[in-house]
């Protein structure tokens, strides 16, 4: 089977699942105060539609929290990464 023709995009899903451990929650705790520090200047910063909802800083803030308390059950991370395919 050949690759698409010209330039295309296909994305690849991928899931992981880490241990909800205290140390696993310490970090993610550090990572998303960060996560939601640079969004917060992307979104304060830029003079259009950014994509970054209320919604999504409260369900960030929630994580953050959630973190802080090491009250996670379990953490998934869920990501797709794009191939690249040109036409030779």
């Amino acid at each position: 089977m050949a690759p698409p023709n010209a330039e295309q995009w296909d994305a690849d899903a991928c899931t992981i699942d880490l241990p909800a451990t205290a140390a696993t929650q310490r970090v993610l705790h550090e990572s998303v105060g960060h996560l939601y520090d640079e969004l917060a200047t992307v979104r304060e910063e830029s003079d259009g539609d950014t994509g970054l909802s209320d919604e999504l800083f409260e369900q960030i803030e929630e994580l953050y929290v959630a973190t802080a308390e090491e009250s996670v059950a379990s953490v998934e991370l869920a990501y797709e990464l794009e191939e690249r395919y040109t036409s030779e």
